[in-house]
């Protein structure tokens, strides 16, 4: 199924989530390379980091911390806006 969100973000919120990439490929049942790389590509478009690297998986930095409820927001409207669709 396709999504109104480019699934980038919702990819953001899982890693966001769970805390780890490998997690959200799990839950995805993706290669964790594939989160990674969507990850990359997201920081790349912001031009920052979005999540610090730790020995334990990941945490959001401060710009990712002010995006997260917003996107989480942007997610739900748009699962309305499918449903009503």
């Amino acid at each position: 199924m396709q999504t109104i969100i480019d699934s980038k973000w919702l990819i953001f919120i899982k890693v966001a989530e769970l805390g780890s990439l490998s997690k959200a490929a799990n839950a995805f049942n993706v290669p964790q390379s594939m989160i990674s790389r969507h990850i990359a590509q997201l920081e790349e478009q912001c031009n920052a980091r979005l999540f610090k690297r730790t020995g334990r998986g990941v945490v959001l930095t401060e710009l990712g911390m002010q995006l997260l409820p917003r996107i989480q927001g942007l997610s739900a409207d748009a699962a309305i806006l499918e449903d009503d669709i």
